[in-house]
């Protein structure tokens, strides 16, 4: 098998119609050529790689050589597969190319949609996609709640100590609290903002 490679080598060389980089494609094909599996599978990266040509140009070498017989290609599944005679490439296109697809079973009919509730499915959006509303059911408190908790620890890092602990006790006075929450809600959005 060994000659028949060093002939076609020697006939696509002496093929006036083929250029410098058609040649180069069929020398790089022929070095991957497995002599004892009689398997040829170089990749267009591959390709590319060792001949230093474009993927454009690989790509129209390999469809000339295939269009002048000299080698065979056959792609199956985006993967090349190369042969030497056409013997080699009308048994692989024929053992790849005739397996009977197998094919599932269709999927049963889907049940009509008669009724749509806009309410539910409003509700149903905004518990997945809202994450207060994902917050609120982890840890059971109301938005407002969480909110608080939010703003008592974005004021210790914005506040100094003392006045943390003025801020603190103008929270726990319920005359103050709405104040307080207030001044907070301001210094959160000033610290977002720088």
């Amino acid at each position: 098998m060994l000659v028949e490679k060093w002939k076609l080598l020697l006939k696509v060389i002496n093929t006036k119609s083929l250029t410098k980089a058609d040649v180069q494609v069929a020398s790089a094909i022929l070095e991957h050529h497995n002599t004892k599996t009689r398997q040829t599978y170089p990749t267009n990266k591959r390709l590319i790689k060792v001949t230093g040509l474009s993927k454009r140009q690989v790509q129209h070498s390999t469809a000339k050589l295939h269009k002048l017989k000299l080698v065979y290609k056959l792609s199956i599944k985006g993967k090349n597969h190369f042969k030497l005679t056409e013997e080699e490439y009308l048994t692989h296109a024929d053992i790849c190319v005739s397996k009977p697809k197998t094919m599932n079973k269709p999927a049963p009919p889907t049940k009509p949609i008669t009724y749509i509730d806009i309410n539910n499915t409003i509700k149903k959006f905004a518990k997945n996609s809202n994450p207060y509303y994902k917050a609120v059911v982890n840890n059971g408190l109301s938005y407002h709640q969480n909110m608080e908790n939010k703003y008592i620890k974005l004021m210790s890092k914005r506040l100094s100590r003392d006045q943390y602990s003025q801020w603190l006790v103008r929270l726990d006075n319920k005359e103050t609290k709405q104040d307080a929450l207030s001044y907070a809600e301001k210094q959160c959005k000033l610290l977002n903002t720088t």
